[in-house]
């Protein structure tokens, strides 16, 4: 009995209890489904770049070209960013522009439309993280930050573990298209979703 105990302290000790409120549920299983959309494919990029005549140094160039123009946009749009009100619509905005760019990815017909893709991909992350990081910040407590910061952390890494499990099973089964046909459409799913939500709740 003391030993059962002693475990369940440490994993209570390891693990938040803290409740989230409504606000902040809704974004992290929102935002942990389209960490688990994108990491379904994120390990398997260079396997499927190579499959349309990719060479190592190519797969190389064109990845980089997604990491690149995020980061770049991020700092002009999270200036821009600061004066929009509805941050949730640009979050939403970003899930539909992602979603966008794994449709292209099930129908790719060459190098030059696969670059195309990585720069629109980085173009819907770089509106969705600052706004979600905005959007999160702005219901969490003063008191409880950490606890609700790491439970969406934590959240966001097993999503990715389970991700890149899942995507292995279906791309052998099924293959990519089927893999990108469901990871666009979730993603559209999830902008409409948020899109729909009262503006109060987030």
């Amino acid at each position: 009995m003391n030993r059962n105990i002693k475990i369940f302290n440490i994993i209570a000790g390891v693990f938040p209890t803290r409740k989230l409120k409504k606000s902040l549920r809704i974004l992290v299983l929102a935002n942990a489904a389209m960490v688990f959309v994108v990491a379904m494919f994120a390990p398997f990029y260079a396997v499927y770049a190579q499959k349309i005549n990719a060479n190592i140094a190519i797969v190389g160039l064109s990845w980089a070209v997604y990491p690149i123009v995020a980061g770049f946009l991020t700092f002009l749009f999270s200036r821009w960013q600061m004066k929009v009100k509805e941050q949730e619509l640009m979050l939403a905005l970003s899930y539909m522009i992602r979603g966008g760019a794994f449709f292209s990815y099930a129908f790719m017909g060459g190098i030059l439309q696969l670059i195309l893709t990585q720069i629109l991909w980085g173009i819907g992350s770089a509106l969705g993280a600052p706004a979600f990081d905005s959007l999160y910040s702005s219901h969490t407590s003063n008191e409880g930050s950490v606890a609700e910061w790491g439970q969406w952390e934590g959240m966001a890494l097993m999503a990715q573990g389970i991700a890149a499990v899942t995507s292995g099973v279906i791309i052998q089964a099924v293959g990519y298209t089927w893999l990108f046909g469901a990871m666009s459409t979730v993603s559209f799913l999830l902008g409409i979703y948020i899109w729909k939500l009262p503006r109060e709740l987030l």
